[in-house]
């Protein structure tokens, strides 16, 4: 990575750039005393502005009120679902008018606020691609390398409060390779890993007592693909770079039976 390439990865490496570009981009600020320099401003500019500008928190009742101005300006009508101006169709539901139209990105902004970053996996997926990556790049895929089921599943039952299934896949293309143990994102994690092609799949698995199943969910992020879902109280993130219909079915063959 030269200074051309990394020029757009400097601010985030001032936050702390996540994954796989983390790696790239440390090597060339250890070698650039002139973009290492760069970060180094940007960190503390952003220590400064934390420390000395003033902090407001929203007033506690206002999502109440965008509720309330929302049940105002919104009158959903049955529309067909087609392109038009002045009253857009959002999946079958027609929200007339311009104010209707910022009523429902009002709408959105406010799921967004509520549903996003304190209760989105965002951190938790970063986690589990960290760790993925890890297992590739510093000689730890496995702390028990073999094929046999009925020896991975006993070995991480032995170390790790959660006893995820393991099941031999060779003949859905996704052949047995070992487990080994992790911690991801304050998790003691099992994690059992596979291969398709040339491909490592690492599946995560974490006690998640007390929380209800909840279906799979497909993510993408710094080229990786995620499968989760949640089952038996125990939570799944299965990490790979193949295809993500690939992926899916590869979940779908460890959760099935």
């Amino acid at each position: 990575m030269d200074c051309e390439h990394a020029a757009p990865f400097l601010p985030l490496a001032a936050d702390g750039l996540p994954g796989l570009r983390r790696w790239r981009l440390r090597a060339h600020l250890r070698a650039c005393e002139d973009c290492s320099a760069k970060v180094e401003e940007m960190r503390v500019m952003r220590t400064a502005l934390r420390e000395k500008l003033a902090y407001h928190e929203a007033p506690p009742d206002l999502a109440a009120r965008i509720g309330a101005a929302l049940a105002r300006e919104t009158t959903p009508t049955r529309a067909p679902f087609r392109r038009r101006w002045g009253g857009l169709p959002i999946g079958g539901i027609s929200i007339a008018g311009g104010s209707g139209l910022a009523g429902a990105l009002a709408a959105v902004a406010l799921m967004l606020l509520i549903q996003g970053n304190g209760a989105g996996r965002g951190p938790v997926l970063d986690a589990v691609i960290d760790s993925h990556v890890r297992s590739l790049m510093a000689d730890h895929l496995t702390d028990v390398l073999t094929s046999d089921r009925h020896t991975v599943k006993p070995w991480l039952s032995a170390h790790i409060d959660v006893s995820p299934p393991v099941k031999e896949l060779a003949s859905e293309g996704f052949p047995l390779v070992g487990g080994r143990l992790d911690y991801v994102d304050g998790h003691p994690t099992a994690v059992v890993v596979y291969r398709h092609a040339k491909h490592v799949i690492n599946l995560f698995a974490w006690a998640a007592p007390g929380k209800p199943d909840a279906p799979m969910r497909t993510d993408a992020r710094q080229g990786f693909n995620v499968v989760s879902w949640r089952a038996g109280g125990i939570a799944y993130d299965a990490v790979s770079d193949v295809e993500a219909d690939q992926l899916m079915d590869f979940a779908r063959d460890v959760a099935s039976g």
